[in-house]
């Protein structure tokens, strides 16, 4: 399906509830979404059923992923999952909307060999971009189109250093031309007067977004993807 019909899918189309995922800590729903004869199915998270945490507003959390959606595509990045925020017509009131993605759940990242990894440098270096608190390997899915999918992107954009992944394969690893040109393009998306920068603040604060610029020029001037920080667990849990 175009990029474009997914869109209004999930921005216009009525919403069915088809399930819960009864693992996931917050309140998340299989959905099915409608237009005319067009259909897709997704993944809704409303903010009134979003877990109470200290260091993150719950009803913000589906609004981070929508961020991150942002984000990712604004760097010419593809693995995050079409996502958009609603407030009407939804079963629990507003929250967000992602296409739902079709996966073999044996196969995601610590599954792997080290030499099948290469291919999540970028979401490695979307993570330390985003500042995500929660890279698990159970959040990196292999979708039956035999593309590999990054998803829970929650926790995400706090200001202060949370970064909490299983992907510190890359440790020391320069930066390749093609990702220091992404990181080069999302500098430039995030203008403060750019249409990036006026969609984030709709979905998080004025100093979360200014965070993001300082974390884009310190990797720039690094230009390699640095260690954990020692200030903190680097590592979510559980790892799956």
């Amino acid at each position: 399906m175009e990029s474009q019909a997914v869109m209004r899918i999930l921005e216009k189309g009525e919403v069915k509830l088809q399930g819960q995922f009864l693992e996931s800590s917050n309140a998340t729903f299989f959905v099915k979404c409608l237009l005319g004869e067009e259909q897709l199915q997704a993944v809704y998270k409303p903010e009134a059923g979003q877990t109470e945490l200290y260091d993150f507003a719950p009803d913000s959390l589906p609004r981070r992923e929508v961020a991150a959606w942002l984000v990712c595509r604004a760097a010419d990045w593809d693995f995050v999952p079409p996502t958009v925020y609603r407030k009407d017509r939804l079963p629990f009131g507003a929250g967000s909307l992602q296409v739902f993605i079709e996966h073999n759940p044996q196969m995601h990242y610590l599954a792997l060999e080290e030499n099948e990894r290469d291919l999540f440098r970028k979401v490695a270096l979307f993570d330390l971009v985003a500042n995500n608190a929660d890279r698990k390997s159970g959040h990196l899915l292999l979708g039956k189109d035999g593309r590999w999918w990054a998803i829970d992107q929650a926790l995400c954009f706090n200001v202060e250093p949370k970064l909490r992944t299983v992907i510190w394969d890359f440790i020391g690893e320069p930066f390749s031309e093609e990702e220091k040109s992404a990181l080069c393009k999302l500098e430039l998306a995030l203008e403060p007067i750019s249409d990036l920068s006026h969609s984030l603040r709709g979905l998080l604060r004025e100093h979360e977004i200014d965070a993001i610029r300082k974390r884009l020029l310190v990797l720039l001037e690094q230009g390699a993807f640095p260690e954990p920080d020692s200030g903190h667990r680097p590592v979510p849990w559980p790892l799956v």
